[in-house]
């Protein structure tokens, strides 16, 4: 008896988050273009549903040649008035050895090393770089929230802590410069 009445909450609740997911999908399209009219809009520009709190990347690849412009757009009503974002290089290489019976066979990892970090940038909302050789790179984000209001908690409010977030990725080949 409780399953069937079970069954269309968890479906309902289901329905209710691939709405949310589909809406911010598209949620990268409505951020600031660059300024320079020959960056191009990149396809792995996302938008997604994030939650406030919980760190998320994603995982783009740039080449060699190219200027890459990433922006960052989300809505502040949830997810504050900054995000926390980093440019994470992956590096695969030998994972150090712990000194363990048994690691004859050798083992890899990816060591992450940080190359910016918008808390070094007074929480820039976009970054502009050039690569100089292609490599797979973690977009990594964070959503601090919206401070609770006081009298929302007397209430019995409870804020949602679920936004939309858009990640724009723009490129173009690296402009000739010197003689």
């Amino acid at each position: 008896m409780q399953l069937r009445l079970l069954l269309p909450a968890v479906a309902f609740t289901m329905s209710a988050l691939a709405m949310g997911q589909s809406e911010c999908s598209e949620f990268w399209k409505s951020a600031p273009r660059a300024s320079d009219v020959r960056f191009s809009v990149n396809g792995q520009s996302k938008g997604a549903s994030v939650q406030v709190g919980v760190p998320t990347e994603l995982n783009i690849i740039i080449y060699k040649g190219q200027d890459y412009r990433i922006s960052f757009v989300y809505d502040e009503k949830i997810i504050g008035d900054h995000v926390v974002a980093r440019l994470i290089e992956k590096v695969r290489g030998p994972r150090k050895k712990t000194g363990q019976a048994g690691e004859d066979a050798p083992a890899f990892e990816d060591a992450k090393k940080v190359i910016w970090d918008n808390q070094d940038h007074e929480m820039a909302d976009a970054v502009e770089f050039t690569a100089t050789s292609t490599k797979r790179i973690a977009i990594e984000v964070m959503a601090p929230g919206v401070p609770e209001n006081p009298k929302d908690a007397k209430r019995g409010r409870v804020s949602s802590d679920i936004g939309c977030m858009g990640i724009l990725i723009e490129h173009m080949p690296t402009p000739a410069v010197g003689f």
